[in-house]
């Protein structure tokens, strides 16, 4: 009986230290993942309008990643946007386990020393799945993966002494690795003054839950009953996992990521949105939905750059209870416009060889660049459109699409080594008939920035391509920073 009181006095207090910490913790309340970050999947990039859709929907914080070998100032303005209009931001580190442990620990000190001054809104966390790191699952492996966690921690406090650095587990973060090995055993590191994992209170753990996953993650709309009939003590017994070690250890705990494939029966994706959103509340766990964008083809995204919330409003409305404020805005559809994976998404038709080119760019970012070889027996053309063979294809779901009644800006920025022309040129995908093609545009030697509109009047496309089609034999033209951007007409 006296063990009994010695631990309820523990658990007590435990949660007294963490109510206390808690009153300068910043807020994640109702979160969403913005995946607009280029990764080892391109994206269509960041834009501040994201952040006024999602904040006027409901959503209190955001969370996005930033690559490992990425100069941490390239996040600034995604980071400043975020806290500027009042949003928590969790950052959470996209690394390769073949950088090994020094560059990953480096990569996080050079992040903290920039960023020391930010508030607290700011939040760290250091490594996502790290499986999806490159990170092997074994138990030796995990050991290894959290030496380099804590070992980040010490390199992080150097800078930051009181930033919230957020920890999950090996794997893929599920939950019963976080109570596993997210503990004083594996992560035993010491900062100078002696402290470590156990007198920290700004260290938060994180979990993922994708269950039952041969639903959220499937190829093919299927019932969660069919999956699993007893899906709800499936989500309860993860989501029972992530309480238990918060109360444990005295520390928040954080679901930064959960969510499902938005084709399955909207009336089960509603029960499910419905059911995670009580169950979490009762265990006082916060949460960030997966997710808010990534590209028009993304089955998981809540928001289109087309349509907006339209065809998701319920959806949205509930998880976090109130109807989108904001239905559209404005937003670049182009994926990898920025050529940070060099030629992914752009296609040609074989007489145009690409490349790119380092500093050429806008700011001397990377740029495309496009070697034009023949123009007979066709036109050379460059073009992006849906690839069917994307390994994240699904019917239905489409990366560029025209609405009817949109006005289209189109930008971009060339340059070229002695001038030349080129065409814009809008198109369907599914049968191929040409919509519009710009008049030639006459591009300089120096890099400037070229602007077209285009007023789409005719019926919705659903799968769209777009296209540049080259005029001179044996000329180099260097491309970037490329956007298609749809505007609803004023009423």
């Amino acid at each position: 009986m006296k063990k009994k009181s010695v631990f309820l006095a523990a658990i007590a207090l435990l949660g007294l230290t963490c109510a206390q910490a808690g009153k300068h913790w910043p807020v994640i309340g109702q979160g969403v993942n913005l995946d607009f970050s280029t990764t080892e999947v391109n994206k269509i990039g960041y834009d501040p309008a994201y952040y006024d859709v999602f904040k006027a929907a409901g959503f209190d914080s955001v969370r996005f990643f930033v690559k490992q070998g990425i100069d941490p100032m390239h996040y600034r303005d995604a980071i400043d946007g975020a806290i500027n209009r009042g949003l928590t931001v969790v950052i959470t580190g996209f690394t390769g386990r073949t950088h090994g442990k020094q560059a990953f620990v480096d990569y996080w000190r050079n992040f903290a020393e920039l960023y020391q001054m930010y508030p607290k809104e700011l939040v760290f966390e250091i490594m996502n799945e790290p499986r999806m790191a490159g990170h092997p699952v074994e138990h030796g492996y995990n050991i290894q993966v959290m030496d380099w966690l804590g070992t980040a921690v010490i390199a992080i406090r150097e800078t930051n002494p009181t930033r919230i650095i957020a920890i999950g587990g090996p794997h893929n973060n599920h939950a019963d690795m976080l109570v596993e090995y997210a503990n004083p055993e594996f992560l035993n590191y010491r900062l100078p003054d002696g402290t470590g994992f156990e007198e920290d209170e700004n260290i938060w753990g994180i979990f993922h839950c994708y269950n039952p996953q041969g639903w959220s993650h499937t190829h093919e709309t299927k019932s969660v009953v069919d999956v699993n009939p007893e899906w709800k003590k499936e989500l309860t017994d993860v989501l029972d996992l992530g309480h238990r070690w918060s109360k444990t250890h005295g520390k928040k705990v954080l679901l930064s990521e959960w969510g499902t494939k938005l084709p399955n029966h909207r009336h089960e994706v509603l029960e499910y949105f419905n059911f995670m959103r009580d169950e979490m509340a009762k265990r006082d766990i916060e949460w960030m939905y997966y997710c808010g964008v990534f590209n028009n083809a993304w089955t998981f995204a809540l928001y289109n750059s087309e349509y907006g919330f339209e065809k998701t409003a319920d959806l949205v409305e509930a998880l976090t209870g109130e109807t989108p404020k904001i239905m559209t805005l404005p937003t670049n559809q182009i994926n990898n416009s920025r050529f940070m994976m060099d030629t992914e998404h752009w296609y040609t038709n074989g007489h145009v060889t690409l490349g790119t080119a380092d500093g050429q760019g806008v700011d001397g970012s990377t740029a495309l660049r496009c070697m034009v070889m023949f123009v007979w027996p066709e036109e050379p053309v460059i073009y992006q459109q849906t690839n069917p063979q994307w390994r994240f294809y699904s019917d239905g779901f489409y990366m560029l699409q025209l609405r009817e009644g949109n006005t289209y800006n189109i930008s971009f920025h060339a340059k070229t080594t002695y001038k030349t022309k080129l065409r814009v040129q809008l198109g369907d995908a599914e049968n191929e008939p040409i919509l519009w093609t710009s008049e030639p545009v006459e591009i300089d030697t120096e890099l400037k920035k070229y602007e077209l509109n285009y007023v789409h009047d005719t019926a919705s496309v659903d799968n769209a391509r777009f296209s540049i089609i080259f005029s001179d034999r044996h000329s180099q033209i260097i491309l970037d920073d490329i956007k298609l951007v749809g505007s609803l007409p004023q009423l």
